[in-house]
């Protein structure tokens, strides 16, 4: 089966990554069947690998995320006095879950947070990637707190909700930015 090299594709200097598709003088079903398989994988395969490559990092820090949570529960308290709460904890895992599992459904992959605990019974996650910075802030009363500051425009935005009433579109509008 003869194949070409798409000159369009060469365009970075000493680049070796070469598009090479079937001829199209490939005849019949067969042929056109071949010309399909080859296509999907010139394309797909890369791609994957990449993806997989990126996502490896992301589940070690999720680890990390749980296994940090789970390491402040000796220090959370249940009185009037308390930093924060396991109750506050449970909700912030619950929100990542939430937000992490929303994205894996749309077969994208959600960048693992920053994340620590305030003072006043709260976590709190932050993304920031280029001009985009994203916080969510749980409150130990079942509250939750997104803001989303884009560096460049000074453009600002927040919403409050809760795990009951779901994250609105707009919340996941801005999340998906740190997802890919």
């Amino acid at each position: 089966m003869a194949t070409f090299v798409n000159p369009s594709t060469l365009h970075n200097k000493g680049s070796f990554i070469r598009e090479l598709r079937p001829s199209s003088h490939s005849a019949g079903l067969e042929g056109s069947e071949l010309n399909k398989k080859i296509e999907s994988s010139l394309h797909d395969e890369p791609i994957q690998r990449l993806l997989k490559n990126l996502e490896k990092p992301n589940e070690e820090r999720h680890l990390h995320l749980q296994n940090y949570l789970e390491s402040l529960r000796s220090e959370a308290r249940s009185n009037n006095e308390t930093e924060f709460t396991i109750k506050a904890l449970n909700i912030a895992w619950q929100v990542w879950n939430g937000l992490k599992d929303h994205f894996q459904q749309k077969g994208l992959c959600l960048e693992v947070p920053d994340a620590c605990p305030g003072s006043q019974d709260n976590f709190m996650y932050t993304w920031s990637k280029a001009e985009h910075y994203f916080e969510c802030e749980i409150f130990g009363n079942g509250e939750v707190e997104f803001f989303y500051r884009n560096r460049s425009t000074a453009e600002v935005w927040g919403e409050d909700t809760t795990l009951e009433q779901g994250f609105s579109t707009a919340i996941l509008e801005k999340t998906v930015i740190f997802a890919w």
